[in-house]
């Protein structure tokens, strides 16, 4: 079974950089600025997604000696069903445009932090599935109006999208350390 929510994959990507307790993982949700303009994951939130990774079976939970005063803290582990899950989320193209915003700028996030490289394979899939999709639609007739507006909008929107992968791709291959960029490029 597949984490369905890009939050779900968020907190499962930061836990397979590094194991992490659950308040240290909801103060790095709070700070990275890049992932807080995709996504908002409060720190209630941040226990909901770990209960539900855990009956998932995508992490696990070892909780830590007691130290003094402070309580007993719980320690989160991506499990291996966890890894692969998140592997297969992080190479798939986001289906649907729709979730452009979302979970595929979650998508390009995690990927930028774990491997460039795997960024630019993941901008160009989901470059190869928007374009595949545009020339779809653009075939298609409406004898509505107002329901090829829509669709006007919604073509609008992918090519937007594109012309943001492009940006994502150069700054993926940038952090790659891609010598083939041209200096202008960058």
């Amino acid at each position: 079974m597949q984490a369905d929510w890009p939050a779900e994959n968020i907190v499962l990507a930061l836990l397979c950089e590094r194991p992490m307790h659950g308040y240290e993982l909801a103060q790095v949700v709070k700070t990275e600025a890049a992932l807080r303009a995709i996504w908002r994951i409060e720190l209630s939130e941040v226990y909901f997604l770990l209960r539900k990774l855990l009956k998932l079976g995508f992490i696990t939970e070892h909780a830590e000696a007691e130290s003094g005063t402070r309580p007993r803290r719980v320690l989160y582990t991506p499990t291996l069903a966890g890894q692969a899950a998140l592997e297969a989320w992080l190479t798939t193209p986001e289906k649907y445009p729709r979730n452009l915003r979302t979970a595929l700028l979650a998508r390009v996030y995690l990927a930028l932090r774990r491997d460039p490289a795997l960024a630019v394979q993941l901008v160009d899939a989901q470059k190869a599935h928007l374009t595949g999709w545009l020339e779809r639609e653009r075939d298609r007739a409406y004898e509505d109006s107002l329901v090829a507006v829509i669709h006007r909008f919604r073509e609008a929107q992918v090519e937007a999208a594109l012309a943001a992968l492009d940006e994502l791709r150069r700054l993926a291959l940038e952090r790659a350390g891609d010598p083939t960029i041209p200096a202008a490029a960058t």
